[in-house]
Formats: structure tokens, C-alpha cells, sequence
């Protein structure tokens, strides 16, 4: 009896150990091993990490997931050196206007894993920035649209109730915003239009304008080559980017009633903050550092205006998490990156940033945050402008916005002189 005891025992724990064997094995084939993933990227290293933890809370493989942050100023080219010496990282979070450039240094994701129906179902219009026509370049997990910020204490001032909702209504209250001098000079400010160098953002306010009016400035072909479309004109004759290009610079006029911005203002956001500029264009991400630098400041937010028989498309940036070309862990890094676009971990991202997810099924319910329903709906209609390179376009806009303030050229000489720049600088990628 004792020898069959043993045996019958012995048959029991073979099977149970068996059975454990077998467990482990299935639940390792049902979630693929990550490895060790390397992300670069210019986001807040503390958000980062917030985000990468609470996914290391649920699953062990994100144990080797590290972040290594950059400015946003060095990050683009310490990924072109790293691939190009064959030591870059497994996953970036890149940035949108850093496509037409150096999209090539990454890897796309075929349509045959991620649809294009599938992609664009999921995220908002400015995410397509990263589709190719070889596949996905990136996923977009972190969206910054631009809005309106607007001094209430001057709007009340002025007894106007309500922050403007077109361009025209921003050119028709900006005589009642305006406070001048006897000699001319301006004291309060209603908007930072019409010079460059002292409007911040004052690229993404110009390209939306002329967006909305119908002209993208910059347009990828089919076969993935860029163009420049800046001069050219619709159907019935009429330049968007004229049109858009001649509002602007009215603004800095003195002859014209629009008149309330000139070279000598200081920065726009300085002038916001000291509480001397009405309103104030810029993206959702200022919103804490405004806060910070001037609690006492009485403002709100506003959407960006909008054409009045034009478009409501809104400039954002996008970051998408990519997979760099040449990536020593590419399988884990495809991994990494379709659960940090999830829709749980783009809440928590969103938490973290207090910016709108660029999912279009991730929202952010928290009715006591009065400024969230704003940048949601400007992410909803967001547009990335196809920028071949940010730091040239800024300069033929300044040129071309400078060249009509000081009077070298007359407006549509100096747009169509940026038009031709621009395609040239198109040509050559």
C-alpha cells in the first residue's frame, strides 16, 4: 500500500508540475517578449516616466523600457547622427514638422499591420502628418493646437462681452482694444499681427490663416515628393495666401483701423503677460507657463478664430512615437509604441501634459477644468503644416512679412517671391 501511495503521489505531482509547465509556456506565446527599448524624445522626462510606470504596474516586460530626454532644439539631429553612426535608438518621439526633412530616418509601419482607414479612424486630421506611402512613420501620442488667449479685465474694459470668433471680428473690435498716445504710440495692444520678429508663433498664426482660406502652403504628391502651392490661386482667380498675407500685415499699418502692433512692442508674450495685449495667439501648452508667470492675470481661453467663408482648421503640433530606422530592437519597439498610443496610456499621457489626446476616442472627463473643452475642439480640427525646414520657412516668412512692413515690396511681389523660395527649398529634398 505504501509503494502505491508513492506512486499515485508521484503521478499527481508530475502532472502538476506538468500543468505549470504548460501554463507559463501559453502565457508566454500570448504576449510577445519586449526586451530592452530605448526611447528618445523631447517630452518632460517626468511625464514620460509617469506614463512608462504605470505600465510597468500592469505588466513586468516594460522593466528594460527607458527614456532618455532631449531638448526639443537637439533632438532631431542627435537621432540623424546616431542612425547614420549605426547606434540609434529603438523608438523617438518625433516630432511632425520634422517629417519632409528627416522623416526618412525612420521606419514605417506597413499598411498591412495599421490600415490607413484604420489609422485615420483613430486619430485626428493633424496625425496624418506621419502617413506615407510606405506606411505609417509614426503614432501619434501627444497633440498641442493652437488657441486664443484673451485679457478679460481689457475686453471689459472696452465693454466688449465676448472674445471674437472670426477674423473679422478680431479686425472689427481691435479699434475698441487699441489705446494710443497722443504722439501715435501704442499702449495697449489688441493683437500681435503684422510684424514678425516680436509675435511669437507668428509662423502657425500665417499658415493657418492661409489655410483656412484654402491653400496648405506645402502638399505631398502621391508618390511622396512635397510642392509648394503658396501663390497659387483657386478657381475663381482670388491667392488665399494673398488674401491671408494682406490681413496680417494690416495690423501693422497706422493708416488702416486694424492698426494696433509695430516692431517697437515688445515680445507678444510679454505683453500678454504684462497685461497689455488683448489677445494672444499661441498653443494649448502655454497655458501653465502663463499661469505661472502671472497668477494674477484675469484671462481665458478662446478657439483660434476662424475664417468667415473659409475653413476652422487650427495649427498644432504633433508628436508620434516612431521607430527609428535602423532600430536594434525593432520588434519590441513596434511593441512599445502601440501600447503607448493605447487609449489607456493616451489618458494618462493626456493627464500628465493637461493637452488633448490625438486619439479621437480618448477624452478627458473633468468638468471642473474650464479651459478642456477648448483644446479638445481645436484638436478635433487640427491641420500640421508639411514644414521642409522649420528654421528656413521662418526665415522666407519673415523676409516676405518684413519686405511689405517696410515697404521694399509691394504685397503680392513678395509673395510670390516666398512662393519661390519655398519651392525651391521643397525642391531640394
Amino acid at each position: 500500500m505504501r509503494s502505491f501511495h508513492a506512486v499515485v503521489l508521484f503521478i499527481f505531482v508530475g502532472m502538476a508540475l506538468f500543468g505549470v509547465f504548460i501554463f507559463a509556456t501559453f502565457s508566454a506565446g500570448t504576449r510577445e517578449a519586449i526586451g530592452t527599448v530605448e526611447i528618445w524624445g523631447a517630452l518632460p522626462r517626468e511625464s514620460v516616466e509617469k506614463v512608462l510606470q504605470h505600465v510597468r504596474d500592469q505588466r513586468e516586460d516594460f522593466s528594460d523600457v527607458v527614456y532618455r530626454p532631449y531638448t526639443e532644439d537637439e533632438l532631431v539631429p542627435a537621432v540623424v547622427e546616431a542612425i547614420a553612426a549605426g547606434r540609434g535608438p529603438d523608438l523617438v518621439f518625433f516630432p511632425g514638422d520634422a517629417m519632409v526633412k528627416d522623416g526618412d530616418k525612420l521606419a514605417p509601419i506597413s499598411y498591412d499591420v495599421i490600415s490607413r482607414r484604420e489609422f485615420q479612424d483613430t486619430f485626428v486630421e493633424a496625425g496624418e502628418v506621419f502617413l506615407t506611402p510606405d506606411g505609417i512613420a509614426a503614432l501619434p501620442v501627444v497633440i498641442d493646437p493652437m488657441v486664443m488667449y484673451w485679457n478679460r479685465t481689457l475686453f471689459a474694459n472696452a465693454a466688449i462681452p465676448n472674445p471674437p470668433r472670426t477674423w473679422d471680428d478680431v479686425a472689427a473690435v481691435a479699434p475698441r482694444l487699441t489705446e494710443r498716445t497722443q504722439n501715435g504710440s501704442v499702449t495697449i495692444a489688441a493683437v500681435p499681427l503684422g510684424q514678425w520678429d516680436n509675435v511669437a508663433h507668428a509662423k502657425r498664426v500665417l499658415v493657418t490663416l492661409i489655410h483656412q482660406l484654402g491653400n496648405p502652403v506645402v502638399e505631398q504628391r502621391e508618390d511622396g515628393t512635397y510642392t509648394a502651392s503658396l501663390f497659387d490661386a483657386k478657381k475663381d482667380g482670388v491667392t488665399p495666401a494673398v488674401s491671408a498675407v494682406r490681413y496680417y500685415a494690416d495690423f501693422a499699418d497706422p493708416v488702416k483701423p486694424m492698426y494696433s502692433w509695430n516692431r517697437s512692442q515688445k515680445n507678444s508674450r510679454d505683453a500678454f503677460l504684462a497685461g497689455t495685449l488683448a489677445m494672444y495667439f499661441a498653443p494649448a501648452s502655454e497655458l501653465l507657463g502663463l499661469r505661472a508667470a502671472n497668477p494674477n492675470l484675469n484671462y481665458d481661453v478662446a478657439p483660434l478664430p476662424t475664417a468667415r467663408l473659409g475653413g476652422k482648421e487650427v495649427a498644432a503640433d504633433v508628436v508620434g512615437v516612431a521607430i527609428a530606422r535602423g532600430a536594434p530592437n525593432p520588434r519590441g519597439a513596434y511593441l512599445v509604441a502601440t501600447v503607448l498610443a493605447s487609449p489607456e496610456q493616451q489618458l494618462v499621457f493626456a493627464t500628465e501634459l493637461e493637452l488633448p489626446s490625438p486619439r479621437r476616442d480618448v477624452e478627458v472627463s473633468d468638468t471642473s477644468d474650464p479651459y478642456w473643452t477648448v483644446f479638445r475642439a481645436s484638436a478635433l480640427r487640427s491641420f500640421t503644416f508639411l514644414d521642409p525646414d522649420p528654421p528656413a520657412t521662418n526665415a522666407i516668412f519673415s523676409r516676405m512679412i518684413e519686405n511689405i512692413a517696410s515697404g521694399r515690396s509691394a504685397l503680392s511681389d513678395a509673395v510670390r517671391d516666398a512662393h519661390d523660395e519655398l519651392r525651391e527649398l521643397v525642391g531640394v529634398r
